[in-house]
């Protein structure tokens, strides 16, 4: 092995045998994370770059990053570390080097960091400290237990569809975006009611009146589409959702569409509307106006430690607990 190598090995075991004695300087509530066996310890190669994005509206998630960049850099590996919505902004070449991509947060930050991770093709690290963090992999009291894994890429990759939207003017395209989660055609006035033209691979479906229209992934499936009573996907699936919000006098229920479907969503009232990806707006909207989406061809790729059916135990736990606050 080469000697920068074992010399990183070195300063890892001394690390992982004194992970007993470390605890946050400001607990915020994670757990004291647990000793682990040397025997463990990554063999060859680990990763050289990492990126740690966190939001800055948990006090948390800050510190947690501040530590882990102790601990990385204490390695010789390379980190970027700062808020996911400055990450968003930074050109792909700011972190084409990352091997890995960490987010610190709920799935908000998750969120953010998919699009990030997906735009320059590294896996994605989800550490929860959300009130759900439906897309979370590990606690923040098992981050640091877990980090040897990690590095040495003892995990398997979890493939997730992430959905592409073209905003139509007649025949100009005004924007294209990306979403993990759902497009949503939506009105911008709270006292008007939208009606919006659905169209799936160019045949005539139906005219929907009411808050929005949404195109949601089998990732969003948990989010947004869930709360208005759409059916979950397991998240490795491809298939699309077709989900009306509030819709009046309609007898369609949502609607669970193939792969290779595109589904167009056309506003038809001179009511004030909108696309959004994720929760964010794109554009606003005219009539006439079409938003196409489809499946894209970038995946978003989760690094995963627990077992492929981890999905159902996830799922099964956050409901509870979601039941619970409630």
């Amino acid at each position: 092995m080469h000697r920068s190598w074992r010399r990183r090995r070195r300063c890892l075991q001394r690390w992982w045998c004194g992970m007993q004695a470390y605890g946050p300087r400001r607990s915020g509530g994670m757990a004291k994370p647990e000793c682990g066996d040397p025997a463990d310890l990554p063999r060859g190669r680990m990763a050289r770059r990492v990126a740690l994005l966190y939001t800055p509206r948990i006090e948390a998630a800050e510190q947690l990053s501040r530590d882990l960049e102790d601990w990385l850099s204490r390695l010789g590996i390379s980190v970027w570390r700062g808020p996911a919505h400055e990450a968003c902004a930074l050109p792909p070449e700011a972190l084409a080097d990352c091997e890995l991509l960490f987010t610190l947060g709920g799935d908000g930050t998750a969120l953010r960091g998919a699009h990030v991770a997906a735009r320059i093709g590294v896996p994605l690290v989800c550490v929860g400290l959300g009130r759900l963090s439906f897309m979370a992999e590990v606690t923040p009291g098992e981050v640091l237990r877990q980090l040897p894994r990690l590095l040495a890429g003892d995990y398997w990759l979890e493939e997730r569809a992430m959905l592409e939207g073209r905003v139509l003017r007649g025949e100009e395209e005004l924007v294209q975006a990306l979403a993990l989660n759902e497009f949503s055609v939506a009105r911008e006035r709270t006292a008007l009611t939208l009606r919006v033209a659905a169209r799936v691979n160019g045949a005539t479906l139906t005219t929907y009146t009411g808050d929005a229209v949404l195109v949601a992934s089998a990732t969003g499936s948990t989010a947004y589409a869930l709360s208005v009573g759409g059916p979950i996907l397991h998240p490795e699936s491809r298939c699309l959702l077709l989900v009306p919000v509030a819709a009046h006098l309609c007898c369609l229920p949502p609607l669970v569409l193939p792969e290779d479907s595109t589904v167009e969503l056309q506003v038809v009232t001179e009511n004030a509307a909108g696309v959004n990806a994720d929760g964010q707006n794109v554009l606003s909207l005219r009539e006439g106006d079409c938003v196409r989406v489809r499946r894209s061809d970038v995946f978003c790729r989760f690094v995963r430690l627990q077992g492929r059916d981890y999905f159902f135990r996830t799922l099964k736990a956050r409901l509870m607990r979601l039941e619970v606050n409630h």
